[in-house]
Formats: C-alpha cells, structure tokens, sequence
C-alpha cells in the first residue's frame, strides 16, 4: 500500500494515547494499536480540549426544552456553546478525514447508544442518543467511515469499517492525482468491492468513469468521488458479497475441473452458513490469480481490501 494511500483515522485520544477520560483513566485497545502503522493519526479528547481539565466532573447531555445541551451536573456549568465553537473549528479541519475511531458511550464522542437524560438530576429517565462530536461529525462529514471502539469488537462491523475506510483512502489518492485512464483503471479495479456494496450503483460509477457525457476531468471526478461515497456509505450485505465472490469466480471458472468447482461452490455456501470467512475464499480467488496469471481479476481490491495484518478472527459476539 502506497503512503499517499494510507487512510487518514481521527481517534479518541483516550484510547491508548493519554489518560485524558474524567477519571484520568486511558484505554488500550489491541485493534487500534495494531491498526496504527497503516493509518495517519490524529487524536482529539473534545471535553479536555475545550479546557474542562483532567480528571474532571462527568458531562451529560440533557433534553432542554427539545435541545440537547452538554451539562456538568456536579458543577452546574453549561459547556454546550464551548463544545459546539470546538466541533465548528474542528469539523473544517477534518474535510479530509477518511474516517473516525471514538469512544463508545462517550457523551462527546460516542457514536451510538450515549445515554441524553431527561434532566441533570440524579435517577432521571433517559433514552439512547448521540455525542455531540460525533453527531456533528455523521451529519457533516457523513460519509466517513465512522464506528467506536466497542463495536469493533465485532468482526463483521470491523470489517466492514475496514473495507470503506481503505477505499475512501484510495479515493482520496485519485482526486490528488486525477485522470481519466486513472478513474477508469480506479473503477475497473474497484468493481468487485462496489459490488458487495450495491450492484445497480456499481453500474452507475461504471457509466461515470467510462464518461459517455465528455464532462471537463474535474466535474468528472467529482461526480464520480460522490457516488462512489455514497455507494460505501451502504452497509456490504452477506447476499452480494456472494455475488461478487461468483462475479470474480466467474472470470476463471473455464479453467477449473468439476472437482475444483464444486470446492469452490461449497465454499461460498460454508460462507453463507458462517461456517468459513470472506478471506478464505478471497484467498481461493488469489489461488486462482497466480494460477492463470489473471492480470483483470489480480486488480481487484476485493481480494485484499485493507491490509491481511489487520484480519483478525477474534469476534466479542455482539
């Protein structure tokens, strides 16, 4: 992987950098460390960034009259203003950002299940909500790949934010350097992943890329980029993952024996049963790759779409 390709990963810094959480406690996370030679890092604490000290009184996020404000009950100081001129600041300079690891739970950075309270008074009702960054940042820089930490404890989700938060790096790589032979080669070999994403979508990025409207390589591109956005921002279901494995199996099944097609076959349905993983049979297609010597189906990102450092089978369950 080139290093103008490598993703571009805002992180709390409470996960493995600096015990900055209220209680002056760090968090080491085994995934993020081993994540940390392929991305660019940047790291944010917003409750200490906006100077509410560490350790420090929690913050809450409070339901005031259809509002959510950020209260600090022990103090009664209201820091919803500091934190939203913070997010302001920070969401400009994160335009280019690929994606975003945050705390989970966190009433600033979690991005799901942060508990927004009825009041700031103790026992009081509450209903499962979002951090104040982390809305900001899924309302405006929606399509980056954001998740917390927690949640990548599952496979499937660490996988999933794997795969968009490599392509949205790729991407990246081609605005930098754009032209029409690089849109059509970037396409070409992203069909197969678009695929596990969105078929009828995959098409449309194809009809953009082959660029039938003679649009100027700006508009193109950009065109192009959104979509394709837009396409990741789905989640890869089990069903068209398949499609995608029999797409690419397709290409070389000529080649193969009946004895080597029906193993590849009861491969894909020991996938759909949770009985073998994606990359077995990604590895099965690279086989075939040096086999054939398949320059087409080698291209495809799909066989290896964020580094094999990074695959891990451990899997919370939940």
């Amino acid at each position: 992987m080139s290093e103008q390709c490598k993703p571009r990963l805002v992180v709390s810094r409470c996960l493995g950098f600096e015990p900055c959480r209220y209680n002056a406690q760090m968090i080491t996370d085994d995934f993020l460390e081993r994540l940390k030679p392929f991305v660019e890092l940047t790291t944010v604490c917003p409750e200490a960034d906006i100077g509410l000290g560490t350790p420090r009184d929690p913050v809450r996020l409070v339901q005031v009259d259809k509002k959510v404000r950020m209260l600090q009950p022990a103090t009664g100081a209201d820091v919803t203003d500091a934190m939203s001129a913070y997010i302001d600041s920070k969401i400009k300079a994160f335009a280019e950002v690929d994606g975003f690891l945050m705390k989970g739970r966190s009433p600033s950075c979690g991005p799901s299940v942060v508990k927004v309270y009825s009041s700031d008074q103790k026992g009081s009702a509450a209903v499962k909500g979002m951090g104040m960054f982390a809305h900001a940042l899924a309302k405006q820089l929606p399509h980056a790949a954001l998740e917390d930490e927690g949640r990548l404890k599952n496979f499937h989700i660490r996988e999933a934010f794997l795969m968009r938060l490599f392509a949205l790096a790729r991407l990246r790589g081609l605005i930098a350097s754009p032209s029409v032979n690089a849109l059509s080669r970037f396409h070409a070999a992203h069909k197969l992943l678009l695929m596990c994403y969105h078929q009828d979508l995959m098409r449309q990025c194809g009809r953009i890329a082959a660029n039938s409207d003679r649009l100027g390589l700006q508009e193109l591109v950009e065109k192009y980029a959104g979509l394709f956005r837009e396409t990741l921002m789905r989640t890869p279901s089990q069903r068209n993952i398949i499609n995608a494995l029999y797409h690419g199996y397709g290409w070389i099944s000529e080649g193969l024996n009946a004895i080597e097609k029906k193993l590849f076959i009861d491969a894909v349905e020991e996938y759909r049963d949770d009985r073998v993983t994606l990359a077995t049979l990604q590895h099965l297609l690279k086989s075939y790759v040096v086999r054939f010597d398949h320059a087409y189906l080698g291209s495809q990102v799909f066989l290896e779409p964020y580094p094999r450092a990074l695959f891990d089978l451990s899997d919370s369950g939940h």
